[in-house]
């Protein structure tokens, strides 16, 4: 299933949540409170958005992450 049918995107697709993997200690915080079920551990072992047009932009996973390794890069047009 591609993801304009609602299945799981390409890790290198585009994001509008950015993971620095020189902060990210993998701790699995930002999925685990992902409340729309988004986020999901990438062949490197770091996060992603892996059902990325589910997002709701709620931020929680920028929130509880205890090294502020994840940021909003950018908001899709629908939201702006």
């Amino acid at each position: 299933m591609d993801h304009l049918n609602g299945g799981p995107i390409s890790e290198d697709a585009f994001q509008w949540l950015e993971f620095n993997p020189k902060r990210c200690n993998r701790c699995g915080d930002c999925i685990d409170m992902c409340p729309m079920d988004v986020l999901y551990f990438g062949s490197h072992g770091f996060p992603y958005m892996r059902y990325r047009d589910d997002c709701w932009y709620y931020d929680i996973c920028v929130f509880v992450c205890p090294r502020q390794a994840v940021t909003m890069t950018d908001l899709p047009y629908l939201i702006r």
